[in-house]
């Protein structure tokens, strides 16, 4: 059976509270009213209506009994375990923002995308006790792209631009001649102001991407599962709850990464992998009972 939200015998207070929280009838106050005491509003508690428990001593409010959502949404608790009355939107139809479009943005992206393009073209190249300025001068002509070194990084590593290096690789992508090179010197890059940017790994910032997992995953039943081989598989010790500063979160069916470039490049690879394999074997994980073996009396 369903409760009404307002019993009987409280429907006038209950209807006066409503009336006192409304705004040109458009929405509720984004304050505490006084009347309330007790219960507390703000602006990210918009269903606060929705979830409160028994209140005999607010006006009117009393017919609400011990089995009525059973919840008192306070500044303290929130957010909790409660039911969500979501607003409602339609999805707009006027002309986009131009925010929102990028085009304001839309030649740099460009410029950037093309860096990560060209990175992942095959080249030659044999370099032997080279300076690192002299090697990135080489690729940079090579690839045909703007590399910068961050010198204030690499001190902090105590490297020098002439420190020398050693590649010798033929038919392999760029970046991973450059990850060879910059890797035991605990360096990256960063695809950042329509430049590479050589510098050390803490100096490193992180950018957000955006994932779809509707075009990796059969349904959500297993993203968790996902999350947990990320954070395990891929630079372990840079995500949050390993003291490291890259985080995840979903929203809907978009996996929403922040970490650095080189976390995010390994990342598409693992989820590319993970998108060639038998969708009807991605099923989540489940914990059955153990048996219980019977005690067989032993018979002489």
């Amino acid at each position: 059976m369903t409760r009404s939200f307002f019993s009987m015998v409280g429907i006038a207070g209950g209807i006066a509270l409503v009336t006192a929280l409304k705004i040109s009838g458009s929405g509720f106050v984004n304050q505490t009213p006084q009347v309330l005491g007790q219960i507390e509003t703000s602006s990210d508690q918009p269903d606060v209506l929705a979830q409160m428990a028994t209140c005999g001593g607010v006006g009117g409010m009393g017919g609400m009994g011990a089995g009525d959502m059973g919840y008192l949404a306070t500044s303290a608790n929130w957010p909790a375990p409660k039911l969500l009355v979501p607003y409602e939107w339609s999805k707009a139809n006027a002309e986009v923002p131009g925010w929102l479009n990028g085009a304001a943005d839309a030649e740099s992206n460009e410029r950037e995308a093309r860096i990560r393009r060209v990175l992942n073209e095959r080249i030659d190249g044999s370099f032997s006790d080279t300076p690192l300025n002299s090697f990135f001068q080489t690729l940079s002509d090579q690839l045909g792209i703007t590399i910068l070194i961050d010198e204030k990084g690499l001190e902090e590593e105590t490297i020098t631009p002439e420190d020398p290096v050693t590649a010798d690789r033929t038919d392999t992508r760029a970046r991973d001649i450059i990850r060879q090179v910059l890797e035991p010197l605990n360096l990256t890059t960063v695809v950042q102001g329509e430049a590479l940017l050589v510098t050390n790994k803490k100096n490193s910032s992180n950018i957000n991407r955006y994932y779809d997992l509707s075009f990796i995953l059969p349904n959500n039943t297993v993203t968790n599962d996902l999350i947990h081989a990320i954070e395990t598989s891929i630079t372990p010790d840079t995500w949050l709850n390993a003291g490291g500063t890259s985080s995840m979160s979903m929203v809907g069916s978009v996996l929403v990464v922040r970490a650095n470039e080189e976390t995010q490049e390994e990342l598409t690879n693992l989820l590319r992998g993970i998108a060639k394999q038998d969708p009807t074997n991605l099923k989540p994980r489940r914990f059955v009972e153990k048996p219980v073996a019977k005690n067989v009396e032993s018979t002489k």
